[in-house]
């Protein structure tokens, strides 16, 4: 008897629903002292917690990993999981000596899902973040690297890493959320990350400054690369020492700018004045028109609904707190 097409659909559904479903779950610090990380697509093992969040109880007493227990980890443990893992934290781990980030630099090229990378508050520093970013891969979407006592040179690497000036640290890499919040960085690293910023291939969309030392001279270089970017949605650069100057720069930018949507300046010391131009920039339309700085017509991005501002809670003439990196 020759089969039918509807008795051949339903054989070949019955097959389909006889095959297991891949497992997939969020693993903790309970799974990695079990050895049981099989199946793992998220491996978060965070000790501190970030600024915005309100955590119901803090972390356990040991949460941060020993030296050997970091190395089981960051070497063979991690390259086990392999191709399944999509979101790895290690907010708060202790990743500042060089065997720690040499390991961890040896396995990312194994994790080749890997979506979302936290490591902030680890110590890196400048000297650790350059061999991490020249690992990540091409499947990398969000790097969180606050508080981890970055400097300008850092701020030039992760620019290297996204292409600025010219310079392909890591061609593939394609990032579209970047925080460097709660670091050290000057308006030399602000002048490279605006190179980053203003190439036309540059996928960021969403990133955050905050609390860094960015001062007008930093806010004005950003300003000129938001002439010419297009996809960037969301900046943040609250507790950074700009004024009215470096407030004025980026309402330039703005101007000629049909992509950003979001822009916190708050905590910082603009007057009213400034602050009424900038926030009237980023809520108006650029003229269709407009021109990029190479001189060929730039057409618009596709626009937010809306815009939004955070309250600028600084007066005219206020200073703004200064950030310490001192060793507690």
């Amino acid at each position: 008897m020759v089969p039918t097409l509807a008795s051949a659909a339903r054989t070949l559904l019955l097959v389909l629903l006889s095959v297991p479903l891949a497992s997939s779950r969020d693993c903790s610090r309970p799974d990695l002292d079990s050895d049981s990380l099989a199946g793992c697509t998220a491996l978060l093992l965070d000790c501190t917690e970030r600024p915005s969040e309100q955590a119901a109880r803090p972390p356990p007493a040991d949460c941060v990993l020993g030296a050997a227990a970091l190395r089981s980890l960051l070497g063979e443990k991690l390259k086990a999981v392999g191709g399944g893992l999509k979101r790895l934290g290690l907010r708060g781990q202790l990743l500042g000596s060089s065997e720690a980030v040499e390991l961890l630099a040896s396995t990312l090229g194994a994790l080749t899902a890997l979506e979302s990378l936290d490591l902030a508050d680890t110590r890196l520093g400048d000297k650790g973040v350059a061999p991490l970013l020249a690992a990540l891969p091409a499947s990398l979407s969000s790097l969180d690297l606050a508080h981890n006592r970055l400097t300008d040179e850092g701020a030039k690497a992760v620019a290297a890493a996204l292409g600025g000036g010219g310079s392909k640290l890591s061609s593939s890499l394609r990032l579209s959320e970047l925080s460097l919040a709660w670091n050290g960085v000057g308006p030399r690293g602000a002048r490279a990350l605006g190179a980053a910023l203003g190439a036309a291939d540059c996928p960021l969309a969403s990133l955050d400054l905050e609390w860094n030392g960015l001062l007008d001279r930093g806010a004005r270089e950003l300003g000129e690369a938001l002439k010419t970017n297009d996809k960037l949605q969301r900046l943040r650069l609250g507790y950074n020492g700009i004024k009215d100057a470096g407030a004025e720069g980026l309402a330039a930018g703005l101007r000629r700018n049909a992509a950003l949507a979001h822009l916190d300046l708050s905590n910082n010391g603009v007057g009213s004045d400034a602050e009424r131009r900038w926030r009237a920039a980023l809520a108006a339309t650029p003229p269709p028109a407009d021109r990029s700085a190479g001189g060929a017509a730039r057409e618009p991005a596709r626009r937010e609904p809306a815009r939004h501002v955070e309250p600028q809670s600084a007066d005219e003439g206020d200073e703004v707190e200064e950030i310490s990196f001192d060793e507690d």
